[in-house]
């Protein structure tokens, strides 16, 4: 078994969960239909993927993880894994984290990108946020990725909040233009219900103690 081929069965076996199936079924905050968070790790590392899968784990992350090493194998996997968040380091042979933000913008563009990173300057940190990645956590302080993964997993859900009730809306002005008022009130009844569950879930987060995103570190 080649070293890539090891490190993927790593990354289908961590903690307990495998790998889905593509095609398997997602609800619309993205994860598959056991409930799991689906992150492909981009890591030539096997022991900094295995790290970052430990941290998630204890933090109570029900997730699915495959690990890639090489271009040809995230490009695949991102079709086929359809992951809900991207973990990527910043330096690999023959390929980078800034190469893989760019794939990852043009192919799936809403799938939030972390860099996990040893050596990482804050202008470079910042070019990547300003390129599209959602944020970045030092491998010498691995203690944070738990909250960044969980924050990104949890705006990626918000995302799809705002776009059911978008649906719900042009449901209710669709049923209003025939004339159908009651079936329009009931929708905006479930609009409002949205609402509610949405902003019940917004409720402000503990800070962050190494810093928000796109803040260098010291």
């Amino acid at each position: 078994m080649s070293g890539e081929q090891q490190r993927n069965e790593r990354g289908r076996s961590a903690g307990g969960n495998h790998r889905s199936k593509a095609g398997e079924r997602r609800d619309q905050s993205g994860a598959d239909s056991a409930g799991r968070a689906r992150i492909l790790i981009l890591e030539d590392e096997a022991w900094d993927a295995s790290l970052a899968q430990r941290l998630l784990a204890d933090a109570g992350l029900n997730f699915v993880a495959v690990v890639v090493d090489t271009k040809a194998s995230f490009i695949e996997q991102m079709d086929a894994f359809r992951p809900d968040i991207i973990l990527s380091d910043y330096h690999l042979p023959g390929f980078s984290g800034q190469e893989a933000l760019k794939i990852a913008q043009e192919l799936y563009p809403d799938t939030p990108f972390i860099i996990w990173s040893g050596v990482l300057g804050d202008e470079a940190a910042v070019e990547l946020i300003k390129q599209g990645a959602t944020d970045y956590v030092l491998k010498d302080r691995p203690a944070r990725l738990p909250s960044v993964i969980l924050r990104a997993l949890a705006e990626v859900e918000q995302r799809a909040e705002l776009a059911n009730l978008e649906d719900q809306l042009l449901q209710a002005q669709r049923l209003a233009s025939l004339g159908q008022l009651a079936a329009a009130e009931e929708a905006m009844t479930r609009i409002r219900q949205l609402l509610t569950a949405a902003r019940a879930r917004q409720e402000p987060q503990n800070p962050d103690p190494e810093g928000t995103r796109a803040q260098g570190h010291s």
